[in-house]
């Protein structure tokens, strides 16, 4: 199994390889890799994974197949920030948890 599969399959969201690919790469991973036990349990990758959380959270597209509640946005970032927390980066939202702080990140899209 490549990197970007297992990304895109621990996700469990109908993303694209071009919408994850970058996240991999800026986190320094090839994403045609091998995924092993040591990339999954990275540094580089669990921030790729928050970041792929941040990226549902913020930029949902609802062309793509599917959707996400405000309860289910919550816990994604919840996730996202304890990763984040966990190795100093920079939280989602001014109060890490509340979502209610995120701009809109459509024009990305």
């Amino acid at each position: 199994m490549t990197i970007i599969s297992a990304l895109k399959s621990s996700v469990n969201y109908p993303l694209g390889e071009n919408n994850v690919e970058p996240l991999l790469i800026t986190r320094g991973l090839d994403p045609q890799g091998e995924f092993t036990t040591e990339i999954g349990t990275s540094k580089e990758y669990r921030l790729a994974y928050a970041d792929t959380l941040r990226y549902v959270v913020t930029m949902v597209n609802l062309s793509q197949g599917g959707s996400v509640t405000m309860p289910n946005a919550s816990v994604l970032a919840g996730t996202a920030n304890a990763i984040y927390k966990e190795f100093g980066e920079p939280l989602i939202g001014d109060k890490g948890n509340d979502i209610s702080t995120l701009t809109d990140g459509s024009s990305e899209w």
